[in-house]
């Protein structure tokens, strides 16, 4: 408990006369800060684990669980308002085993009750309030830990339509014991809809030709162009970084040759838009450095103060993309200095003894939101005693406008500023008549008192465990931030923290080698994820790319990609979230949803696209083709909630097109291109045969030739997948000359309907079939498409003479 003790109502009950806590559980004996600070709570509360199950199963009773992290600004509140009450405690203690989870350390569970927790209520967020069956409870052989009744936040007392907590545990600890049978359907058919919703059980499939310029569109729609950001469209608010989206368009635009629409230069604006209104706003910390974790309002101003590791390891890498692509964006210079800016505050005040990396600060102060990081005009002049650099703090951070904040939770406090820039930093230049040296000089200059003032301060809590994923989304983001920005330092961090965690965060080989999920003061533990092994992975291959000196990081980075296949693969591709035989789970979950961390499975993909561009090894790209083609329904369905993996299907289809078999689903026309094969089948003779390739192109749309010239649009390309043995000797027609306003002079290209002669010729032993890819680029008249491919597959028959 670090806040000021008249935020805790309970404080006095909870204390003896000499000040020595009245109350001690077993989470004392844990190392994560969340359950740490419960630790002097009357709850009896116990750690997720054998011991908790054993007894709910001797005593009878259901298990309450609460899932939390230790920056949840409404955790806090919880354990204030109903968890710290001696009263309500003992109520929760006589019927009830409490369990007490932190979300960070087990991703596992977490998703398990939340996907519970959305299935019940529509809605979900932390802390998270479950009922769970005990083991036992419909006979000696169930497991039990399904989940039977869930909530959020629950107040002491009813308070706008809430029930209060304490009516909730009597009726709940009533139905279990006056309607158990009823309690345990419902809680089988909870578990039934969240194996459903997590267990992503459709075949693998073939993969939409369009899907990726389909689902690029669809998130530029969400873009707002009055603020920037994507998700939500013009004026939506609250507003979430999303690394993972533009870092996909970023990606299309820069392997896009058109100039509007999804692609080309209106692409670029957007992304460098939204890059520059949230580095603007007051969720980036214009003093500190670093992201906080979103915006409550449109314009990136007021942010949700607390500061994730996570976060900060993508959008570091994020701007030191932007930067390293665009050199001649008016952005230029400031988005390098957004990169350098999270990585000296990761630094200074995130970073472990061993070299990890630290895992979260928090929101709040004594019980307020962001009261460490707030302004008056009168402490930023007390801070900054030079009246010259007081006034350009005014005008540069917006104190000039008035104050901008204050904190719904505390209603009495004054209102303060949030600092942020108001105006672009060329304009702010061009007003003060200043040059970009001078500006930054006069910067550093006044961050550096702001900064001192405020860490005289009461400083948010910070959470010093160190999480292996996290830490990998933090070496990568260090590692594109050194190797583009030329700063040693933060390639040298880099390193340090991956060898550390090679060092500390690896299970010996003698007890079966792999990763540890958490560290924190000497002790790792709980066995790695998918999502450690995948962003770690990540964390070496950037390491590797911008400093490559040796193999050694790349090497590690092989050995750790095949380690996460032999333990979490699933047969039909794609990979499980856990270990398998994880008694305290009852779905072994394979997620997919690319949400603020993006999803191991995505990682996975990524990181076999890089490992082919390293290594040249086909392997690495056929098993991610085998990946992606395994997610090829909930793609189609929601591609962009997978925003990561769709992001990967491009990078693989640049990096190895004749790897990917990609078609349009038959009969739907659902492609920009259909195609088909005549004959179906093909026979063979003394291993030679001729068939004839049928192109659709849709109406409004054309692609190109062979050689359609001039350099506007691909040419159209017809090759074999999978086969080493076969060659193609392609016919192709002469196509049409037109003019186009997004193209100088005449292109060649083909509309229509298409037919291209094809010998095929077979080398050695013919096999059954063979599959026939061609790649295109869909364009119409204004505006071109990314580049993609369609498949077909021809039957091959073998006749002598």
């Amino acid at each position: 408990m670090t806040e000021n003790h008249a935020h805790h109502p309970h404080y006095a009950e909870l204390v003896d006369a000499d000040g020595a806590w009245r109350y001690t559980n077993r989470l004392i004996d844990e190392t994560s800060p969340y359950l740490r600070q419960h630790a002097h709570n009357p709850v009896d509360w116990y750690p997720w684990g054998d011991e908790a199950f054993e007894q709910a199963r001797q005593r009878g009773v259901p298990i309450f669980l609460s899932i939390g992290y230790s920056t949840c600004y409404w955790c806090h509140v919880m354990e204030r308002q109903v968890f710290e009450s001696p009263t309500i405690a003992q109520q929760m203690n006589e019927q009830f085993v409490c369990v007490k989870v932190d979300r960070e350390e087990r991703p596992d569970i977490d998703d398990l009750y939340m996907t519970a927790t959305q299935l019940m209520t529509r809605r979900g967020g932390w802390p998270m309030s479950v009922f769970l069956t005990p083991p036992g409870g419909a006979g000696a052989d169930d497991p039990g830990l399904r989940p039977f009744w869930c909530a959020t936040y629950l107040p002491p007392a009813p308070m706008q339509g809430m029930p209060g907590f304490p009516q909730v545990l009597e009726a709940l600890s009533g139905a279990w014991h006056a309607q158990r049978t009823e309690v345990l359907e419902q809680a089988e058919r909870l578990a039934d809809g969240v194996g459903e919703s997590l267990s992503e059980s459709a075949a693998p499939g073939p993969i939409d030709p369009v899907l990726i310029p389909r689902i690029a569109n669809a998130v530029v729609q969400t873009y707002d162009p009055e603020h920037g950001g994507f998700g939500g469209g013009p004026g939506a608010a609250p507003k979430f970084p999303q690394p993972a989206t533009p870092a996909f368009l970023l990606a299309l635009q820069r392997d896009s040759d058109s100039d509007s629409g999804s692609g080309g230069e209106a692409l670029w604006r957007k992304i460098e838009h939204t890059l520059d209104r949230m580095a603007r706003g007051g969720m980036y910390d214009q003093v500190g450095g670093g992201f906080h974790r979103y915006s409550v309002d449109a314009q990136w101003l007021v942010p949700h103060f607390e500061k994730m590791l996570y976060d900060n390891g993508q959008l570091a890498e994020l701007y030191a993309t932007a930067y390293a692509s665009h050199p001649d964006s008016e952005h230029h210079d400031w988005f390098g200095w957004i990169a350098l800016g999270i990585g000296d505050y990761v630094l200074r005040e995130m970073t472990d003894p061993t070299g990890m990396f630290w895992s979260a600060q928090d929101a709040e102060v004594d019980a307020q939101e962001g009261l460490n990081y707030l302004w008056t005009p009168e402490q930023v002049r007390a801070a900054l005693p030079d009246e010259p650099d007081a006034a350009f703090a005014v005008a540069l951070y917006g104190i000039q406008a008035g104050p901008n904040f204050q904190d719904p939770h505390a209603p009495d406090a004054p209102p303060m500023n949030v600092l942020y820039l108001p105006q672009t930093l060329d304009r702010f230049i061009a007003e003060q008549g200043a040059t970009l040296e001078q500006v930054r000089e006069t910067r550093d200059r006044i961050n550096a008192g702001l900064y001192q003032a405020r860490s005289r301060r009461k400083q948010p809590g910070t959470d010093d465990k160190v999480l292996t994923g996290w830490n990998g989304m933090m070496i990568a983001g260090l590692a594109a931030a050194g190797g583009t920005l030329g700063e040693p330092r933060f390639l040298d961090a880099a390193s340090r923290a991956a060898d550390a965690i090679a060092e500390h965060m690896a299970v010996p080989d003698r007890q079966g080698g792999g990763l540890y999920r958490t560290y924190r003061a000497g002790n790792a533990k709980i066995p790695g994820f998918l999502e450690d092994y995948a962003h770690y992975v990540h964390g070496l291959i950037q390491l590797h790319r911008y400093r490559s000196s040796s193999t050694v990081y790349l090497d590690l980075a092989e050995r750790y990609t095949e380690m996460a296949i032999e333990r979490f693969a699933h047969e039909q591709g794609g990979y499980y979230d856990s270990l398998a035989d994880q008694q305290d789970l009852f779905v072994r979950t394979r997620g997919t949803y690319d949400g603020a961390v993006p999803s191991g499975n995505s990682q996975m993909v990524h990181n076999l696209v890089d490992l082919y561009e390293l290594t040249g090894k086909r392997e690495h790209a056929q098993r991610a083709a085998r990946d992606l083609m395994s997610f090829a329904t909930p793609m189609r369905e929601r591609g962009g909630a997978m925003i990561h993996m769709v992001h990967a299907l491009h990078r693989l289809m640049q990096a190895a097109p004749g790897v990917m078999p990609i078609t349009a689903a038959p009969g739907q026309g659902s492609g920009l291109v259909r195609l088909a094969a005549e004959p179906a089948t093909l026979e063979l003779r003394d291993g030679t045969g001729r068939l004839t390739l049928r192109l659709t192109i849709a109406e409004g749309y054309h692609i190109g030739t062979a050689t359609p010239a001039g350099g506007a649009v691909r040419a159209t390309t017809v090759s074999v997948f999978g086969a080493d043995n076969i060659t193609l000797r392609v016919r192709w027609p002469d196509g049409e000359h037109r003019e186009y306003s997004s193209a100088e002079g005449k292109l060649e290209v083909y509309e229509g309907e298409v037919s291209v002669a094809v010998d095929l010729v077979v080398a050695g032993e013919v096999p059954d079939s063979v599959t026939l890819q061609l790649g295109y680029q869909p364009c119409t008249d204004r505006q071109c498409e990314p580049p993609t491919t369609v498949s077909v597959e021809v039957g091959l028959l073998k006749r002598e003479g």
